[in-house]
């Protein structure tokens, strides 16, 4: 076992703290309570940017939390406000630049042994500059350049900026993490990489106990489907909304639940205009929600959809997963690590409309094949993607990337 360690955590941002979704919330939070169950000192690094109005859930009591403030004085405002572009990058460099300081603090008060950060949040940047500092690992999940080329864009002259400053804390970082084989590969042509600076540790997260699970739907029943993610080109939102009506017309009793930032309820508008006899009740658009409401729509729902053109991971399925949810997503990225086909759940071709209305359809009219799927998919969670597994893993990449360091003083 993995001696106690003083372990930082530098993220934008952590369920339970400052934000209800995304995937780097969630790793860093599952991350941290994992770390501190094993008995780790942990300290998160974070910005203050949509604070919880109430105190981090159990799960976090044993954790510290640094607060990095994400508010842009009132001259650079004025100086960059014109111009959105100039003021994101100026609100990120700014951001980057009190991380550094936030860090540099508390290593003076308490010496880390390691610090885990994410590449796209970039607030390691200028700390990696610092000569006499701790290792820092630098986890990476989809990439700045990924995110461009998956969105269905050109990359726009600060976005170019973005995927500079990420080559740079990658590059600078004592070594690199991510959570899937495909992945690796990915990053390693993309960055120019060599595997000995490579790691791969899947995210994990704590399973809800038997006892939350809920009952099947019985098989005359109506079958409740569930997405969750923002709508956006690369999460295959356009898909799945093409694919519904045909879906809802051959499982005349299934209804489907859309959880995620639809900005300016802009896909929502467009399938009822496009839609109008589908009945209100059969499609629920549900916006974000809380962590809360987030379990319980898992819990409730009898399979899981999220047909996303890329994925270097796919947390999502994972979270449905411990569940005991069937669920549905692409042939794309690392999702294929995450769901075995056939087994855990089904996967079609990225963008394919066709595709993916067939395998819902049998899906939604297949009880016993799902509830087949959601035990293979709750047992492969537990053995591959729990919170114990990644805290126990990443504590060990921790304490040999200390002693490399001590080995080297």
């Amino acid at each position: 076992m993995t001696p106690p360690l003083e372990i930082g955590l530098l993220t934008p941002a952590c369920r339970g703290y400052n934000a209800v979704d995304g995937g780097i919330a969630s790793h860093f939070a599952d991350l941290a309570a994992g770390l501190a169950e094993c008995g780790h000192a942990v300290r998160v690094i974070v910005t203050e940017s949509r604070p919880d109005r109430h105190s981090p859930p159990a799960e976090l009591a044993a954790v510290s939390f640094i607060a990095v403030s994400a508010a842009i004085p009132g001259w650079l405002q004025r100086l960059s406000g014109w111009h959105w572009p100039l003021h994101t990058l100026a609100g990120r460099r700014l951001s980057i630049h009190r991380a550094a300081r936030a860090l540099r603090l508390a290593h003076a008060d308490r010496p880390f042994h390691c610090i885990e950060t994410d590449s796209s949040g970039l607030l390691a940047l200028e700390y990696l500059e610092i000569a006499q500092r701790p290792p820092v690992v630098a986890r990476v999940a989809t990439t700045a350049a990924q995110l461009v080329a998956h969105g269905g864009g050109r990359a726009r002259w600060h976005e170019r900026v973005l995927e500079h400053w990420e080559h740079r804390l990658v590059h600078k970082s004592e070594l690199v993490l991510t959570h899937t084989n495909e992945h690796r590969r990915e990053i390693a042509r993309e960055f120019g990489l060599d595997d000995a600076k490579l790691r791969v540790i899947p995210l994990g997260i704590a399973l809800p106990a038997d006892r939350e699970l809920a009952q099947p739907a019985p098989a005359n029943g109506a079958p409740r489907l569930l997405f969750v993610g923002r709508f956006e080109h690369r999460k295959g939102i356009d898909t799945l909304l093409s694919a519904l009506p045909a879906v809802l017309a051959a499982a005349p009793n299934a209804t489907c639940r859309l959880i995620g930032r639809d900005s300016g309820d802009y896909w929502q508008t467009r399938f009822w205009r496009d839609n109008p006899g589908i009945a209100r009740e059969r499609v629920t658009f549900a916006g974000t929600v809380n962590a809360a409401e987030l379990r319980s729509a898992y819990r409730d729902c009898d399979a899981f959809v999220a047909p996303s053109r890329y994925e270097s991971f796919g947390l999502v399925y994972v979270e449905a997963m411990a569940w005991a949810k069937p669920v549905v997503g692409c042939r794309a990225g690392g999702i294929p690590e995450v769901v075995v086909e056939g087994e855990s759940g089904l996967l079609v071709n990225p963008g394919d409309v066709d595709d993916l209305r067939a395998n819902l359809v049998r899906l939604l009219g297949n009880p016993s094949l799902r509830l087949q799927m959601g035990r293979a998919g709750r047992a492969r969670v537990q053995s591959q993607f729990s919170r114990g597994a990644l805290a126990r893993h990443s504590a060990e990449l921790y304490a040999e990337m200390a002693a490399m360091r001590r080995h080297a003083a």
